[in-house]
C-alpha cells in the first residue's frame, strides 16, 4: 500500500515550478490531486493529465488565492469532487521585486495577500474539510525571510509572516490531529529566478557558493513535502524544514 493512498491532496500555485512537481509526487504516493492554479489552463490540464495517467484522480481549480471568495471557492469545489481532503500544501505566490523604497501599497499588499493572509484563510477552510481525522498543512518559504536579497523585501517579509504563522497554526490545530510545517528553500532553479536583477548571473554566483555544487530543483523541494505529508514525519510539528544544499552556511 502506497504512503498516501486515497489520500486528497489539494496544492495551490501547482500548474508550474514547486507545486507542480509536488502534485505529482504525492500523486506517485497515491494522493488525488487539486492542481489550483491561476492562468495557465493548459498547464493545469497537462498536469492533471500525467497523474491520471498514474491511476490517480485529478482535477484543475483556477482561483486567484489573494482574493478570499475565491479561496474559499477552491476548497468548496475540492469538497464537491472529492468529499473529503486530508493535505493542503500552500505554495501560491505573487508580489513585487524592488528596493523599498519604490515598494508601493498594492505590490506590498498582494505579497502579503498570497502569502500569510493565503495561508491563514486556507488554513481555515483546510480545517474544516479534514475533520475529525485530521490533516496536514505544509506552505513554501524561503530563505529570503532571513537572508536580504536584493530586491526581495516584499516578499521576503511575506515568507516571514508564513513561517511566524506555521508556529501559531501547529499550537491551535494540534489539538485537532492537524500537523502544520514548512519548507524554506535557498535558489531554486524554476522560472520564478528569471524575476531576479542579472538572473543568469545570480544563478552562477549562486552555484558557486552552494557547497553541493548546484540549485536546487522543484523536485528536490516537493520530496521533503511529500515526506511532511506521510507518516514517517508524524513528529515533525510547527518547524521550517530548511533546504538550500548548504548555501547559507556559506554567506
Amino acid at each position: 500500500m502506497k504512503p498516501l493512498e486515497n489520500h486528497v491532496a489539494l496544492i495551490t500555485g501547482a500548474s508550474r515550478g514547486i507545486g507542480k512537481a509536488t502534485a505529482l509526487r504525492l500523486a506517485e504516493l497515491g494522493s488525488h490531486i487539486v492542481v489550483g492554479y491561476l492562468k495557465n489552463r493548459a498547464e493545469a490540464e497537462r498536469t492533471v493529465a500525467e497523474i491520471n495517467a498514474m491511476g490517480q484522480d485529478a482535477i484543475a481549480v483556477q482561483a486567484d488565492t489573494s482574493r478570499h471568495d475565491e479561496l474559499k471557492r477552491l476548497f468548496a469545489e475540492t469538497q464537491a469532487h472529492f468529499q473529503r481532503l486530508n493535505i493542503f500544501v500552500s505554495n501560491a505566490a505573487k508580489g513585487v521585486f524592488g528596493p523599498v523604497t519604490r515598494i508601493g501599497p498594492n505590490g506590498f499588499d498582494l505579497s502579503m495577500a498570497t502569502g500569510p493572509k493565503a495561508l491563514l484563510l486556507g488554513a481555515q477552510e483546510a480545517a474544516k474539510l479534514f475533520g475529525d481525522k485530521g490533516g496536514v498543512i505544509v506552505a513554501v518559504s524561503s530563505i529570503g525571510n532571513f537572508r536580504c536579497l536584493e530586491g526581495y523585501a516584499a516578499i521576503g517579509t511575506a515568507k516571514a509572516g508564513i513561517e511566524t504563522l506555521i508556529r501559531y497554526l501547529a499550537v491551535e490545530l494540534g489539538p485537532k490531529n492537524i500537523r502544520v510545517n514548512a519548507v524554506s528553500g535557498g535558489p531554486i532553479d524554476t522560472d520564478a529566478l528569471d524575476d531576479f536583477k542579472n538572473a543568469e548571473v545570480r544563478r552562477a554566483q549562486w552555484v558557486a557558493r552552494t557547497p553541493l555544487g548546484r540549485l536546487g530543483t522543484a523536485k528536490d523541494i516537493a520530496d521533503i513535502i511529500a515526506f511532511l505529508c506521510t507518516d514517517d514525519s508524524r513528529w515533525i510539528h510547527g518547524q521550517t524544514i530548511l533546504a538550500d544544499g548548504g548555501y547559507t552556511l556559506t554567506e
